[in-house]
C-alpha cells in the first residue's frame, strides 16, 4: 500500500509541475516579431459569430498584426457542431476588423491541434515563413508550440487570448494528458 501512495504522490507532483510550466509558458506575451500568427480554432455559432473563447484568440492575433509583430495571420479550425467553418468565421471577423484578405490564410480542416499544425506545415512549403506565433488560450499554448516544433517549424513562439474563464483551470488539467498523448501518438 505504501508504494501506491508514493506513486499517487509522484503523479500529483508531475501534474502540478506540468500545469505550472504550461501556465508560465501560456501566459507569456509575445513581444518580438514573427512572420505569421497561427490561430487555433474553437467554437463558432451557427450564424458565424465567434464564441468568446475564439474571439479572444483572434483578438490576440489581431493585436500582434496591428502592432506589426506579424505580417500574416493563419486561421485554422474545423467544422464544429454549428456546421459553420471556424476558419471562415475567423477570416470574416478579421476582415471586419480591417485586415486585408491577402494577409489572412484560411484553413477549415484543422479539426484539432495536430491537424492545424500539419496543415500549416504543408501550406508553409509554399509560403516559406521562417517564424510563427501559436495563438490560443493560455492553457493550450505549450501543446501548440510543441506540436509545431515536432512537425519541423523551427522558430515557434506563443501568445494567448486575453479572455479568461473559470473553466480554464479544468482545461489546464485536461492539457496534462493531452500533451503526453501528442508526444506519444503524433
Amino acid at each position: 500500500m505504501k508504494w501506491i501512495k508514493r506513486v499517487l504522490q509522484l503523479l500529483v507532483l508531475w501534474v502540478a509541475v506540468h500545469c505550472s510550466i504550461a501556465a508560465i509558458v501560456g501566459l507569456r506575451s509575445f513581444d518580438g516579431k514573427a512572420d505569421v500568427a497561427i490561430v487555433l480554432g474553437n467554437e463558432v455559432y451557427k450564424d458565424g459569430t465567434l464564441s468568446p473563447w475564439l474571439r479572444g484568440r483572434v483578438d490576440a492575433a489581431l493585436h500582434l498584426y496591428n502592432n506589426h509583430q506579424v505580417k500574416k495571420i493563419f486561421v485554422s479550425g474545423g467544422i464544429g457542431d454549428s456546421g459553420y467553418p471556424e476558419g471562415d468565421a475567423m477570416r470574416n471577423y478579421l476582415i471586419q476588423q480591417g485586415v486585408p484578405v491577402a494577409d489572412i490564410i484560411t484553413d477549415n480542416l484543422g479539426n484539432n491541434s495536430y491537424l492545424t499544425a500539419k496543415n500549416f506545415v504543408e501550406a508553409n512549403q509554399q509560403l516559406k515563413y521562417e517564424s510563427a506565433v501559436a495563438v490560443s488560450s493560455w492553457f493550450h499554448v505549450l501543446r501548440c508550440k510543441y506540436i509545431l516544433q515536432k512537425l519541423g517549424v523551427k522558430k515557434v513562439y506563443g501568445d494567448h487570448s486575453r479572455s479568461y474563464f473559470g473553466k480554464d483551470i479544468l482545461y489546464l488539467l485536461r492539457e496534462f494528458p493531452a500533451y503526453y498523448k501528442y508526444m506519444l501518438v503524433y
